[in-house]
Order: C-alpha cells, then structure tokens, then sequence
C-alpha cells in the first residue's frame, strides 16, 4: 500500500517541462505612395529562398499552392489579404521557417487568386530601381529580423522576376 501512494502520485516525475514553441521570422513596416489601383483584390507579402526569374507568376503560384517551402506567403492564401486601400504604412510580423530568403516582396493582383495573369509584384525589400537588387534575410531559429522594410511606389514599379 506505502509503495502505491508513493509512486501513484509520480505521473511525469522530474521530466522536463514541454519545449516552448519558437517563433522566427521578419518584422518590418510596408510604406506605400501614389495611388492604390482601383480594383485591387488581392494584397500579399512574399519571401523566397531563391531569386531568379520565373517563367510566369504561374510558376510561383504554383510553388505556393504545392506546398513547397521555397517560397513563403503572408498572409497564408486561407486568410484574407493584407489591407487594400488608404493606408500609408502597414506594420507587419511573417513567421518564417529558419533559413536565407534571396527575394522578399509585395505582390498583388487586380483578378480573382487563380487569374495569373493579372498578378503582379509592387514592392521588392532592399531595391532602388536604378541598381536593381534585392537584398537577403537570414531567419536563425528562434530570432525575428527587424526592419525589413518595404518600399511600394505605385508610380514606380519595380522589375518584374519574370521572362
């Protein structure tokens, strides 16, 4: 009997407590000028592991859609887009896998989600648009980087990473 009450009370004994769950990512502030095109459905934040050109923004929608973790989406294609119209700034917080991402940008379409045709990129992270380069972001696990910040000039676009 002493037994039982001695070792019926030692469900986990001294085990250690649950992990605590990591969170990594980027963290920044998305700066818009000039005008929001009227009819803008959808308004999302990206970042890639590689940059190269695609052969059409169906390659990348493809590549998101499958599953693949060589291009992040924020917010997650379930959720709704990021805010549409009359805003100046938007603070954002993308968790992301630990890893190097070459290409993080602001794209967005003026069609429906599956209409590639009318999707384009808005705003690309470290870029001016006389010396074209996108700046990387390494994520180490368990750290955000802050002020990633993103430039979207609507009177000035960036080049688009597409042949």
């Amino acid at each position: 009997m002493f037994a039982f009450l001695i070792f019926s009370g030692c469900d986990k004994g001294l085990s250690p407590p649950p992990p605590e769950k990591v969170d990594q990512g980027i963290a920044g502030v998305i700066y818009y000028q000039g005008v929001f095109p009227d009819s803008l459905k959808e308004h999302r934040l990206i970042a890639a592991k590689m940059y190269r050109k695609y052969r059409s923004i169906n390659e990348i929608l493809n590549l998101v859609l499958s599953g693949s973790d060589s291009i992040q989406i924020y917010p997650p294609i379930s959720s709704p887009s990021l805010p549409l119209y009359k805003i100046d700034t938007l603070s954002y917080r993308f968790s992301l896998p630990p890893s190097t991402y070459k290409y993080i940008a602001i794209v967005q379409t003026t069609g429906e989600l599956m209409d590639s045709t009318k999707w384009k990129v808005v705003g690309v992270y470290g870029t001016n648009h006389e010396n074209f380069q996108p700046y990387e972001v390494e994520v180490k696990l368990g750290e955000f980087v802050e002020n990633v910040n993103i430039f979207v000039d609507y009177n000035n676009l960036p080049p688009q990473p597409f042949y």
